[in-house]
C-alpha cells in the first residue's frame, strides 16, 4: 500500500523533474536545435505521456492532510487510473485528421481532467461519508 508521503514524495519529484525537462530546458535545447527533427517529437510525446502527473500532486496536496479512509479510496483509484491513461496517451496517434482530431495532447489534456473531476467527486463523497460517520 502507497503511504501519503510516498504519492506526495514521487508526484513532487516527477512534477519538478518534468517541468524543468519540458517547460525551463524545453525539447529543442534538449534535441540540440530550433529544427523539428524526429527526436524533438519523441521528446514532446514523451512530456505528453507524463502529463497526468502534474494532476497528481495537486490532488495528493490536497489528500495529504485528510483522514486516511479518503486517502485510502482516491489512492486505489488513482493506482488504475494513471498507468491507464498514461498508456491511452502512449497508444494514441501523433497527429489526428480533419474529422477526428484525436491526438496525443488533446488525449492527455482529456484524461488529465477527467482524472481531476472523478477524483474530487470521490474525495467529497468520501470526505461527507467519513464526516456523518463520526
Amino acid at each position: 500500500m502507497l503511504t501519503k508521503k510516498t504519492i506526495l514524495f514521487f508526484s513532487g519529484v516527477s512534477s519538478g523533474f518534468f517541468y524543468l525537462l519540458a517547460f525551463l530546458i524545453g525539447s529543442e535545447k534538449l534535441c540540440g536545435g530550433s529544427q523539428y527533427t524526429n527526436c524533438t517529437q519523441s521528446a514532446n510525446s514523451f512530456f505528453e505521456t507524463f502529463l497526468p502527473i502534474f494532476p497528481l500532486l495537486l490532488l495528493s496536496l490536497i489528500t495529504y492532510k485528510m483522514r486516511d479512509e479518503i486517502f485510502s479510496t482516491w489512492s486505489k483509484f488513482t493506482i488504475v487510473w494513471i498507468p491507464l491513461s498514461m498508456f491511452a496517451i502512449l497508444i494514441s496517434p501523433e497527429y489526428g485528421n480533419a474529422f477526428l482530431p484525436i491526438e496525443k495532447i488533446t488525449v492527455a489534456g482529456f484524461f488529465s481532467l477527467l482524472y481531476v473531476i472523478i477524483s474530487l467527486i470521490i474525495i467529497i463523497w468520501k470526505y461527507t461519508t467519513t464526516r456523518n460517520d463520526k
